[in-house]
């Protein structure tokens, strides 16, 4: 996920979020840049905090604004279960600190469920049309998220510390005892990587006792782990010092590592590598739904998406023979291969057993 600035060297950008997702979503409308001058249209839009916010704050929203004269406010918003607990209650009051958010794809199925979303017009998104169908997110009444952006899990390794460099995710269950870092708990890519390696796709997921027939196959890979990592700082750590030769990691971070000088690849395996995609969504009690589609419609676009590409450093959800790109750009940020889809239902549904299951097997 572009260039960083000194300041974010010696942490990856997605360590500064989750410093971000800490502070409570009320405080971060102490943090407002570019407001509206008196008599201007203007529309308030959250993203992720610290340098995720900062870029659309200086690149994105500039752009909006010249095309469409709409003045935007940049907000910090927090992610996960207390954004959506603090937004909730927001919106029920009918005072929303945001008009449009960032949303991860569970969230978005979360929102929904409790009809946190707006329902958005296809008449006002014309740009959503070339978007793939999939980046599409459709509720009871009609469409209420679009894509925003993507980003991968992929395996990043030190080349350093292997003989040659893996090509696939099976290297994790071979015959290196001690030797990766692989992200824990319910989230973790590794069940989407143990369903399509060993398992046809993602809809073993979808029961419990295909949940529990992957877990089994990701504990055959115990002797080879030597950090089930949460914090993703433990893992970037971990890279840094040699103690792991590597492991599931992000993309973007990798490339932000190897830029600062250290001596990582993030490798595509040739079974894809695993991808995750923000939303943009309306939360319903937002007064202003005219401008937020026009600043979503505007995120749909060529333009936006390599303005996404080069500075916020997220893969673009557009086909790429319609962006002006590099390939040097467009491999920063992309998978050059199809990739596999985040097991997102699965998750929504199954998430306490995922977490409960998984658990047990990292402990036993």
């Amino acid at each position: 996920m572009a260039d960083l600035h000194n300041e974010t060297e010696d942490a990856s950008r997605r360590r500064i979020l989750l410093a971000a997702a800490g502070t409570v979503l009320a405080s971060t409308l102490n943090w407002p840049k570019h407001s509206a001058a008196a008599g201007q249209r203007s529309l308030r839009v959250s993203t992720y905090g610290g340098y995720f916010e900062r870029m659309f704050a200086e690149h994105v929203h500039p752009a909006f604004t010249r095309a469409t004269g709409i003045a935007v406010t940049s907000i910090e918003q927090s992610e996960g279960a207390q954004f959506l607990f603090q937004l909730a209650a927001a919106d029920k009051s009918g005072r929303p600190p945001m008009d449009v958010c960032c949303a991860g794809a569970i969230d978005v199925l979360r929102g929904r469920a409790i009809n946190l979303w707006h329902t958005l017009d296809p008449a006002r998104l014309p740009n959503a049309a070339h978007l793939p169908q999939h980046f599409l997110g459709t509720g009871p009444n009609g469409i209420d998220s679009v894509a925003a952006m993507s980003w991968y899990m992929t395996l990043v390794v030190s080349p350093g510390e292997l003989r040659a460099l893996p090509d696939s995710w099976g290297a994790l269950w071979g015959s290196s005892v001690n030797t990766w870092g692989v992200m824990t708990g319910s989230q973790s890519p590794i069940f989407e990587i143990a369903a399509n390696l060993y398992f046809g796709g993602n809809d073993v997921l979808n029961r419990k006792e295909g949940i529990d027939a992957v877990i089994a196959r990701i504990g055959q890979l115990k002797r080879n782990v030597k950090l089930w990592w949460q914090d993703e700082g433990s893992m970037q750590t971990a890279l840094l010092n040699d103690d792991v030769a590597g492991g599931t990691y992000m993309h973007d971070t990798a490339m932000v590592m190897a830029r600062s000088g250290t001596p990582v690849r993030s490798i595509f395996p040739k079974e894809g590598a695993v991808e995750s995609t923000n939303y943009w969504c309306v939360p319903n009690s937002s007064t202003k739904v005219t401008e937020a589609q026009e600043f979503i419609n505007f995120c749909c676009t060529p333009e936006a998406q390599e303005l996404i590409a080069r500075y916020v450093g997220s893969a673009p959800v557009l086909d790429h023979s319609r962006l002006r790109l590099s390939e040097q750009e467009l491999s920063a940020v992309c998978a050059p291969n199809p990739p596999i889809r985040a097991a997102t239902e699965a998750r929504f549904q199954f998430t306490d057993y995922m977490e409960r299951q998984f658990t047990r097997m990292v402990t036993s």
